[in-house]
């Protein structure tokens, strides 16, 4: 399939699904239902730009338009940042 198709192909499923997806969150996520709604689509956007740039953050805010520190953040919220070490200690980063 090209990618004309796919994109046609995720346009569809999107229009087809985003008015059950945002009756659901309107009625479950008391106010926030944009956050709610943007985590769905945010989540696997940045796993998908930080698998195409191998991991490499810069890359992927890159490729993605956003500052690395932006992606970092993002990352951070959404609990996809790895725990980091300092001085031998593990930290949690979300």
């Amino acid at each position: 399939m090209e990618v004309r198709a796919h994109v046609e192909e995720f346009d569809r499923l999107l229009n087809t699904l985003l008015p059950t997806v945002v009756r659901d969150a309107a009625t479950s996520e008391g106010g926030r239902l944009y956050r709610a709604v943007m985590s769905r689509v945010e989540t696997p956007l940045l796993r998908q730009a930080l698998e195409l740039s191998a991991g490499n953050q810069l890359k992927a805010a890159r490729l993605l338009g956003i500052n690395r520190n932006t992606l970092r953040k993002r990352l951070r919220l959404l609990g996809l940042l790895p725990a980091t070490r300092t001085n031998g200690h593990e930290v949690k980063t979300a």
